[in-house]
């Protein structure tokens, strides 16, 4: 069943990567072949040049003396774009804490989605003007500025609105999950991370996101911060609450969060790399363990392992 559309040239043609060219506002292509059948040209078929502009719905198919104008559609299935049960969940709670598209072009959210689905979105390396970003942050040269659709974000969301995040062309599109078919819908449902309801006279079905995504807390704080591995600024509304300066010096002092108050940003310090606290006794066995290793520390060591 196709009910995915990808923005990305690169599940739709074999070329050179020597023969792209990229720019601010398109990406050209040159001497490419098809790679999957659509409803505008077939497999194999050879093209002179292809143009596309990042956010455009459609891309301009040359051969000599001809043009085409290839609209996206929905030519793949889920598991065609490598989409995981635990990649759908992730970019629906990303959208719904987000609280607004990330596809729009004055977004500067950090999408947080793996390089191929970034192209999937067809999103713009380049969004704003003197602002360059890497396929994974934030468009804004300064990623403690709040988005611009910050202040017009939702918390509730319809099945349209989120099939037109995602690309997908129904949330009751099947999901191949062996031994049986799921839809996405109910993958969704099952997850735990949303909340599901019929709404108004016409039944509206909306989803947003279970209380325990709600920021209010050291924890909460913490779970929300390690999230965004470019970090979080102070002034996010999503993390306005009235103890929130005070669990940031808490979650400091345990090693657990970095704040660089002249910035204004949070960083949450990774497992590996956080330095905690041992145990006494671990430490005194360590170093009895390595005072056996020296000459005249074997005595010393036997004599705190009896003592233990």
């Amino acid at each position: 069943m196709q009910v995915c559309m990808s923005k990305n040239l690169a599940r739709y043609f074999e070329y050179d990567d020597t023969s792209c060219i990229k720019t601010d506002t398109s990406t050209i292509l040159a001497e490419v072949s098809a790679k999957i059948n659509t409803a505008c040209f077939a497999k194999g078929k050879q093209f002179h040049r292809v143009m596309f502009s990042p956010y455009s719905s459609a891309m301009y198919l040359y051969q000599q003396k001809q043009q085409q104008i290839y609209h996206f559609g929905f030519d793949f299935s889920l598991q065609e774009l490598g989409l995981t049960t635990v990649r759908l969940i992730s970019e629906v709670r990303a959208y719904l804490l987000r609280g607004h598209s990330v596809r729009d072009k004055t977004c500067t959210c950090n999408p947080h989605l793996p390089y191929a689905r970034y192209m999937d979105y067809g999103l713009c390396l380049r969004r704003h003007e003197g602002g360059t970003l890497l396929h994974d942050s934030s468009a804004n040269s300064s990623a403690r500025e709040p988005c611009p659709l910050d202040a017009s974000s939702q918390h509730k969301f319809t099945c349209e609105q989120i099939c037109a995040e995602l690309g997908i062309s129904s949330l009751q599109s099947s999901f191949l999950l062996l031994p049986h078919r799921q839809s996405v819908h109910r993958i969704l449902l099952l997850s735990g991370e949303f909340i599901n309801q019929h709404e108004g006279e016409g039944e509206t079905e909306t989803w947003e996101l279970c209380g325990r995504h709600t920021v209010d807390s050291e924890k909460s704080l913490l779970d929300f911060v390690s999230k965004h591995r470019l970090g979080i600024a102070t002034n996010n509304p999503k993390i306005d609450y009235p103890l929130l300066h005070v669990h940031i010096r808490r979650l400091v002092q345990t090693g657990d969060l970095i704040h660089l108050a002249s910035q204004g940003m949070l960083y949450a310090v990774p497992g590996m790399y956080g330095q905690k606290k041992c145990d006494d006794d671990i430490v005194a066995m360590w170093r009895g363990a390595s005072s056996a290793h020296r000459p005249g520390g074997a005595a010393v060591s036997h004599k705190r392992m009896r003592n233990k």
